[in-house]
């Protein structure tokens, strides 16, 4: 198999209500259940909870992130977008997420709601050359979207504070085929 390189793509969404809105989003994530992870050194996360228990922080969040899908359907030149599912996740010091991508969506999405070292925001894998890249300009209170194939991770905390994350898949459909020849 040969791979032939073809330039990709991501995204960064600049949350303006972030300032209002992290204390909120903090407290709904801190009355969370939090599950058991499979793995020792993963984060806090709602992930293994139940799909059907209410998650409040979700509603709140989902209702902020509306006008900035809509905007990013444009930008794709599509016509519709849907959220497949979301969770939260809370990086102690030591944390990490391994290497992984996201099945059966476009889109990965992580909205960084506590960043206290950009040293720590995700990497993702370039498997054409081989290479990590770390240098992804992104910051708190902003939401990171690539494609969800690209292979990424979230380093090891390597700092006291918690790196709390809201992250979210979605998926783009309806091309709007007259906006592709424009410029």
């Amino acid at each position: 198999m040969k791979f032939f390189e073809i330039k990709s793509y991501y995204m960064v969404t600049d949350i303006k209500e972030h300032e209002e809105i992290k204390e909120k989003l903090l407290y709904l994530i801190e009355i969370m259940p939090k599950s058991n992870t499979p793995v020792q050194g993963w984060p806090e996360t709602d992930w293994f909870v139940p799909a059907e228990h209410k998650r409040e922080y979700l509603d709140y969040f989902y209702e902020i992130i509306r006008p900035y899908m809509d905007e990013m359907t444009k930008e794709l030149k599509c016509m519709r977008w849907e959220i497949i599912n979301g969770w939260f996740q809370a990086y102690n010091e030591k944390d990490n997420h391994p290497w992984h991508v996201h099945p059966f969506t476009n889109y990965t999405n992580v909205y960084y709601l506590n960043l206290p070292n950009n040293s720590i925001k995700t990497q993702i894998y370039d498997v054409v050359t081989n290479e990590i890249i770390d240098n992804i300009e992104v910051s708190e209170g902003q939401v990171l979207t690539l494609p969800a194939h690209i292979i990424h991770r979230s380093p090891e905390n390597n700092d006291k504070e918690k790196k709390i994350i809201i992250a979210f898949n979605s998926n783009f459909d309806e091309v709007k085929y007259d906006k592709l020849e424009e410029k």
